[in-house]
């Protein structure tokens, strides 16, 4: 699902918890998972509870946990779901040389290797709600497993 499906979907979303569930599907994490790694219930998100208003901690909660999801999208349900999508001209990979043998643009420079570590940035964010994804699902298979051994 690319991130013009995504575009197309908000205008018919309505409110901030379906536009949530949508940050769930695109990361490709599941919605137990994902929400208790959020520290959040999974069961206000679905049903009557799907209605209801989302506190502004979890709000925050989540924007910080996901910082490369959109507030506004968030919030408001306007724009990109992601920010800095950029044009595809700014989208472009950044080559850093092994080795410098003349003066460069210290600015220029500067401002490639903070892109880079932004980039890095986003990656461990990723990395880290999968990790957490996978260890509540270890967990989950290794209870079953034990009541399955003592039943």
């Amino acid at each position: 699902m690319g991130p013009e499906h995504l575009l197309i979907r908000n205008q018919a979303m309505s409110s901030i918890k379906e536009r949530v569930l949508t940050i769930a599907e695109s990361k490709g994490i599941s919605k137990v998972a994902f929400f208790k790694a959020l520290g959040l219930s999974y069961a206000n998100f679905k049903g009557v509870q799907k209605q209801s208003a989302l506190g502004s901690d979890a709000i925050h909660t989540i924007l910080e946990r996901f910082d490369d999801v959109s507030a506004e999208w968030l919030v408001l349900g306007r724009g990109s779901m992601w920010k800095d999508q950029g044009t595809p001209s700014e989208q472009v990979a950044i080559t850093l040389p092994s080795r410098i043998d003349r003066v460069v643009d210290t600015d220029a420079l500067s401002a490639a290797l903070e892109k880079v570590v932004v980039a890095q940035q986003v990656t461990i964010q990723s990395q880290e709600v999968a990790i957490a994804a996978l260890s509540a699902r270890l967990h989950q298979l290794e209870k079953k497993k034990k009541r399955k051994k003592s039943g």
